[in-house]
């Protein structure tokens, strides 16, 4: 079991109107504000809350082309020395 991806609980109300609050400690971990949009999908009877960020967000913590092709070379280069 990973220790650093224990799962943290936080119980919320349905309303009436199907509405829920995300409790404060996942807004700011997840760095959502008023009027920021989630993703719901069910995957095998559990609901997922996703945070959809802006396009320009996504780009700015993403690596480049250049920066994944050197991951991806560096990464091959780490197998080759584990297989000798």
């Amino acid at each position: 079991m990973d220790v650093e991806k224990i799962v943290q609980e936080k119980q919320v109300t349905v309303t009436n109107n199907g509405m829920i609050c995300i409790p404060a400690a996942y807004r700011k971990l997840y760095g959502l504000k008023d009027g920021d949009k989630v993703l719901v999908i069910e995957d095998e009877g559990v609901l997922k809350l996703i945070p959809l960020k802006e396009l320009e967000d996504l780009r700015k913590n993403s690596y480049s082309s250049k920066e994944m092709m050197e991951q991806i070379r560096k990464s091959k280069k780490e197998e080759i020395i584990w297989e000798l």
